[in-house]
């Protein structure tokens, strides 16, 4: 999407952090940004903010955890404008402590808003955007947790795993459309994640070790990027049609590890008259004529 101008872009979690200073960068191109948030009224003041800035702007109240509320906004966006740009972003953490000891509530909740709103995104606008007959982006957060997973939330990295998998799934399944896809995995950021997971997760708040956790992460999160960086950084990703976009190098020496290992507990076949998995036949059963992973290139 070389041309944003007049491109309207519908970006969750819109009303700070990444998906506000992703929308001032697309705003900056051109675009018509709408900033959804489930703070209706912080997302109409940040579209203030943007319209003073020049923009055409607007903000708009949404849950992206709840499937019916994403009509009202569907209908809402269509009406300022043909959604062409879809960054699903929004994000909590899951919370802190033992696998075993997890709220189970606040497991659904941390889930429904890390993974199961990018599907409800895309079945808001990633229809009309394929049915658009020009090219459209789609771009989703998912976190460097979902490459490197350290030693925090079980809930947080596995749905930020789940996450880019979504996104490495839509990349075989968009191949031949001319929506192109972004998978965004930053490192620390200076966002509000902490507050803002506090502030809405269900149940009772975290207690003990567990509020202690929190009380550190979100010191830790105080000194990480700045989201406007991060912000400029996917929007020239969404404009170049980058699907990896990775904003921090410091994690890369891990990643590089974590596939060294991987690869290397590749060895012989569990069954050696076997004649190997038929991937070409895996791919055309599924209607596709390709996964799109450099091999195949």
């Amino acid at each position: 999407m070389n041309d944003l101008k007049d491109k309207t872009a519908f970006v969750t979690g819109g009303a700070s952090g990444i998906g506000l200073e992703t929308a001032r960068a697309l705003a900056r191109r051109g675009a018509r940004p709408i900033l959804a948030d489930i703070d209706g009224a912080a997302a109409e003041a940040a579209a203030a903010e943007l319209r003073a800035e020049g923009a055409d702007a607007m903000g708009l109240s949404l849950n992206v955890a709840e499937e019916a509320d994403w009509a009202r906004a569907g209908e809402a966006a269509t009406r300022f404008g043909q959604v062409l740009i879809l960054f699903s972003n929004a994000g909590v953490g899951g919370g802190s402590g033992a696998f075993e000891t997890y709220d189970t509530e606040v497991w659904r909740w941390a889930y429904a808003v890390n993974a199961h709103a990018h599907l409800y995104a895309c079945r808001t606008f990633l229809g009309a955007m394929k049915a658009a007959g020009e090219p459209a982006h789609l771009a989703v957060t998912a976190s460097m947790v979902a490459i490197v997973p350290p030693p925090i939330s079980v809930a947080y990295i596995s749905s930020k795993f789940a996450t880019l998998g979504i996104a490495m799934a839509l990349r075989n399944e968009l191949a031949d459309t001319q929506v192109g896809i972004s998978v965004l995995c930053p490192g620390m950021s200076a966002t509000n994640i902490v507050a803002t997971t506090a502030r809405l997760r269900p149940g009772a708040g975290e207690q003990g070790a567990a509020a202690q956790t929190a009380q550190n992460m979100s010191g830790v999160l105080a000194s990480g990027m700045s989201p406007a960086r991060i912000g400029e950084r996917m929007a020239r990703a969404i404009q170049a049609g980058e699907f990896f976009v990775f904003t921090h190098p410091e994690w890369k020496p891990m990643a590089e590890a974590g596939f060294a290992e991987m690869l290397a507990a590749f060895g012989e076949s569990a069954d050696p008259a076997y004649a190997g998995d038929d991937i070409a036949g895996l791919v055309a059963a599924n209607g596709a004529r390709r996964m799109n992973v450099a091999v195949n290139r």
